[in-house]
């Protein structure tokens, strides 16, 4: 007889967006753990946008809904950033594409 496990379900980043997160929920959400949540939020991670955030005293809180937008800034631009390197890529085989790549 084979026995069925369950496993429990992934908290869902989708909800109310006006639920106030702790750092350590929001870490929670992203699969992140809680000293990568706090530099996201402060900002000190290369290449991402700070998370918004509010403070109380000591304390830092997410809204779920700004966590949420947060989430998806980050994936349009990483979804612009692979377009303009395919382009890029692209671009290198045409005579003279490193005077029209500004970024190279």
């Amino acid at each position: 007889m084979h026995q069925v496990v369950l496993e429990e379900q992934p908290e869902r980043i989708t909800g109310d967006p006006n639920e106030i997160l702790t750092v350590q929920q929001a870490a929670t959400l992203l699969k992140v753990s809680y000293s990568h949540m706090l530099r996201l939020i402060r900002g000190a991670v290369n290449g991402m946008p700070p998370v918004h955030h509010v403070r109380a005293g000591r304390s830092v809180r997410v809204r779920r809904g700004a966590l949420t937008q947060w989430i998806r800034d980050v994936e349009r631009h990483s979804t612009e950033l692979s377009g303009e390197r395919t382009q890029l890529s692209k671009n290198r085989d045409t005579p003279g594409w490193e005077e029209s790549c500004a970024q190279c």
